[in-house]
């Protein structure tokens, strides 16, 4: 136990999910339950590697409250994907997810996805951790011009509606910058788009997230 963090890191294993590959677990931090989705491949099997998706979901500890870009049976893709209100909880249960997932699972690169509020927290929880997430996504989000250096080493993906002006415009700016300074991003304008971007629920989404979480074979 470290007591200098003041934590109390302890996971359980409280279900396993019948008719999918998915397991529900539970992280205790400073004595507060969060649960936790992990949505395993269907072809899962533990001999292989596999990158990590860390996204959004589960309001309020509700096991049936997916991301509304997930569904509550979200597609089962050649990656991880980890559902958790994690990016509004204290920065310190997110080290304790990444050493669960080190712990149980043979992963490649970990990206964080966040959801137009969720974007800024993915944003700032991908700067403290910049040693132990590669990638960082926002829909739409994009990175603090201020903290552009600290993710040097990551991947970023930038995705906007063309007519969510604000945030396209910020979106575009952060582009430049990170060009700038060398850094891996792209940006992903889609046409006649909005803020909440519903026409990319569902397998619109998964199509792009498909392209940039390669799986890699050992």
């Amino acid at each position: 136990m470290n007591l200098h963090l003041k934590i109390s890191l302890l996971f359980s294993f409280v279900a396993l999910l019948a008719h999918s590959q998915s397991e529900v677990i539970e992280l205790d931090c400073k004595g507060k339950k969060i649960p936790v989705r992990i949505n395993l491949p269907e072809a899962y099997t533990a001999s292989k590697s596999y990158p990590v998706l860390i996204g959004p979901g589960l309001d309020n500890g509700n096991l049936e409250m997916g991301c509304r870009y997930f569904g509550v049976n979200p597609k089962q893709a050649q990656w991880i994907l980890v559902e958790s209100s994690i990016h509004r909880e204290d920065r310190i249960a997110v080290s304790a997810l990444l050493d669960h997932l080190d712990s149980y699972y043979r992963t490649t690169e970990t990206f964080i996805l966040g959801f137009s509020a969720n974007s800024v927290d993915a944003f700032h929880i991908a700067s403290i951790y910049n040693d132990r997430i590669d990638g960082v996504i926002g829909m739409p989000g994009n990175p603090d011009i201020r903290s552009i250096k600290e993710h040097a080493d990551q991947q970023i993906l930038m995705i906007v509606g063309e007519r969510d002006t604000h945030w396209k415009q910020r979106a575009e700016r952060a582009k430049v910058v990170l060009d700038q300074q060398g850094c891996q991003s792209e940006l992903v304008i889609v046409p006649g788009g909005g803020h909440i971007l519903d026409e990319l629920a569902g397998e619109a989404l998964f199509s792009i997230l498909d392209k940039k979480l390669k799986l890699k074979r050992d």
